[in-house]
Order: structure tokens, then C-alpha cells, then sequence
């Protein structure tokens, strides 16, 4: 094997580089795939939320809002869904606004990341209907 005279010992340069900035690349990788599931759980709670509320504000049963929620969030952990229907069903009447919110706590799933933010991301959404 014949050494470049030009640039001797450069192979070893590359090998080291790649080992320096790998680990950052991953975790940069690995941190854009959280937020994207992250994000898509928050758009998939305030949806949740907005058809909670719709159903409410169509008079509905409080057992049937929460029922039209957890429909709504078949892509999630249920055991993590937690929703919240505020008046009551007995104080509800026509023309008062009803307000559900759901939350739901999301996992991380990068270490590193899981490390610097508080993991599992409680995730809220609340929306305002008046009943008709």
C-alpha cells in the first residue's frame, strides 16, 4: 500500500469526525422524532376536546362526552386520557357554556431529552361551547 505523499495519515481523520459528531446527530434526530410525536398528540387532544364540547354543547350525557372523547383518542394510551367536564350534567342548561378538558401525559422517548425535560409532558387542551 502506497502512502499519499501529500496527505499522509488523513483515513484516521475522517473515522474520527464521524465518531465526534455522530452522537449529536442522533440525539438531534432522536429529539425532532419526540416533538413530532409530541405535536401530534397535542393536535390529536385538542380534537378530543373539540368533540367533547360539541357533543355537550348538543346536550349530551356526561358519560356519552367522555365516551365521544376516548373515540376520538383511539391513537393514544388510554390509561393516560384524563377528561374533565365543567358544570356538572345537573347545573348544565340551554344557553350556559360548557368547558372540556382533556389532558394527557406524554413519554418521551429519547433519555437525554427525557433528561433535560420533565418526562412524562402533560399535554392540555380546553375548549368552551355554549349548550344550544
Amino acid at each position: 500500500m502506497q502512502k499519499d505523499k501529500f496527505n499522509p495519515g488523513k483515513k484516521g481523520q475522517a473515522v474520527v469526525e464521524t465518531a465526534l459528531i455522530l452522537p449529536i446527530i442522533v440525539l438531534i434526530l432522536m429529539g425532532i422524532i419526540d416533538f413530532g410525536l409530541l405535536f401530534n398528540n397535542y393536535i390529536v387532544i385538542t380534537n378530543a376536546s373539540r368533540e367533547g364540547a360539541r357533543s355537550a354543547a348538543i346536550g349530551k350525557t356526561d358519560s356519552n362526552i367522555v365516551s365521544s372523547v376516548i373515540n376520538a383518542t383511539t391513537t393514544l394510551e388510554q390509561s393516560q386520557i384524563r377528561v374533565t367536564i365543567y358544570p356538572a350534567e345537573s347545573v348544565r342548561k340551554k344557553g350556559d357554556e360548557v368547558t372540556v378538558t382533556v389532558q394527557y401525559d406524554n413519554s418521551l422517548l429519547t433519555p437525554v431529552i427525557s433528561a433535560i425535560v420533565p418526562n412524562p409532558v402533560r399535554l392540555t387542551s380546553r375548549t368552551v361551547m355554549r349548550v344550544e
